[in-house]
């Protein structure tokens, strides 16, 4: 990857996590963002993740998680240094589900765009107007 992109990804990653204002979402639209401002591939994944939290034992947190894929690459930096001491290393993390958030935002967005998404919701007797449903 590009230096100015690797020390960016690492200010990132020693931003302190917090579950309601610097959380995986938060961390990997902002390196999403930097990528793609350097001209780099990035695209967001959203799985679920298994932590095992090394302060009781080992005992798993399952999760959902978002970390951001660049040129192929997986970066994940949710979890600063003080708190992979209490859980586990970001690397660490089993990582099941994985779903490409922006790939699917892209074929819906294009499926609305040309015409393909249903004029009506089954069940729902909504229809599509031009300011949505």
């Amino acid at each position: 990857m590009i230096k100015e992109l690797d020390s960016f990804i690492d200010e990132v990653y020693r931003e302190p996590y917090s579950l309601p204002h610097n959380n995986c979402i938060h961390k990997s639209l902002k390196i999403k963002a930097r990528a793609e401002e350097l001209g780099q591939r990035a695209d967001l994944i959203g799985c679920v993740s298994i932590v095992p939290m090394k302060k009781w034992h080992n005992f798993p947190s399952i999760n959902l998680h978002v970390y951001t894929e660049i040129e192929g690459k997986k970066v994940d930096v949710s979890l600063d240094p003080g708190h992979e001491a209490i859980y586990c290393k970001n690397s660490e993390k089993k990582l099941i589900m994985p779903v490409n958030l922006s790939r699917l935002k892209r074929i819906i967005s294009k499926a609305i765009n040309a015409g393909h998404w249903p004029r009506e919701l089954p069940g729902r007797g909504l229809k599509r107007t031009d300011h949505g449903y």
